[in-house]
């Protein structure tokens, strides 16, 4: 997604990810005032990081790194990671369910940005101009693991645009992509959806790249039961059977038999197996 306006996504083009910036931002941007000195150069600040004010991070896999500033919590970041984990090991035995999609994760480096609120911009121009080939998205603590439960979690939506965006689509194009040249299964599934009336995004920042990923990310959440998710009139399909029944074309990219998709659970932040996460010290 580029560069981020408001606080929806940053978008910068949706050529090749692992040739192209790419900061991917839904939520806080603009939104409050940063938390004093939150985005000023810290001491010590992490060097996996795109930023100087960067002051903790975790690892996840060795393949997604998770950047907080000194004002998130350590509890946020730590269900951030535990969502990421489990996003890779959907069904939590340890191991990632689809180790190949670990090597293009590798080469296209995601990040996750965590601020306590939101970015400012001359934060963001700070990340932009050291992610050079990565991958990044941002989250919000204040979004990240509400008390409530009736408040949506963003770090399951935003940890999965940033998987989707620097592993799926370079994994299997032919089934993520989300560029109309390429006509993939997903875009096509994504069409199916608009033709139905099953699926309307009104974000005019959001291009047609950018709703196939957020169509396939509603459409995750129907198939493994996040109701919170689809409480809303985006995606007028709001249970698997459904899915099934009125979307088949993107039931049979999230069943596909070429690649372990995540389809056992719904991200909780609940992740047992804490060797696969590696928090800075």
């Amino acid at each position: 997604m580029s560069v981020l306006l408001r606080g929806q996504k940053m978008r910068k083009s949706h050529v090749g990810i692992a040739s192209v910036l790419r900061l991917y931002c839904i939520g806080a941007f603009f939104a409050l005032p940063a938390l004093a000195g939150e985005f000023s150069a810290a001491q010590n600040p992490r060097p996996e990081c795109p930023a100087d004010f960067f002051v903790k991070s975790a690892v996840i896999f060795d393949s997604i790194t998770i950047c907080g500033t000194k004002s998130v919590p350590d509890d946020k970041l730590s269900h951030a990671a535990q969502v990421a984990a489990q996003w890779l090991d959907n069904d939590q035995n340890g191991r990632v369910d689809e180790p190949r999609l670990l090597a293009k994760l590798h080469d296209n480096q995601p990040v996750l940005v965590m601020s306590a609120r939101g970015f400012r911009s001359r934060a963001i121009d700070k990340i932009m101009d050291r992610l050079d080939q990565r991958v990044g998205q941002d989250l919000a603590a204040d979004e990240t693991a509400p008390s409530r439960r009736d408040e949506r979690d963003a770090s399951q939506e935003e940890i999965h645009h940033l998987i989707v965006n620097a592993g799926w689509i370079s994994l299997a194009p032919q089934l993520f992509s989300d560029r109309r040249a390429v006509r993939s299964a997903l875009y096509a599934a994504w069409q199916q959806a608009e033709t139905k009336r099953l699926y309307d995004y009104d974000d005019w920042t959001c291009d047609d790249s950018c709703k196939v990923v957020e169509f396939f990310y509603l459409a995750t959440a129907a198939y493994l039961g996040s109701a919170i998710d689809v409480a809303h009139d985006e995606l007028r399909v709001k249970t698997r059977a459904d899915l099934k029944q009125k979307l088949p074309q993107v039931t049979a990219v999230i069943e596909t038999k070429d690649y372990v998709y995540p389809r056992q659970m719904w991200p909780d932040g609940s992740y047992p197996h804490e060797k696969n996460i590696r928090f800075s010290k």
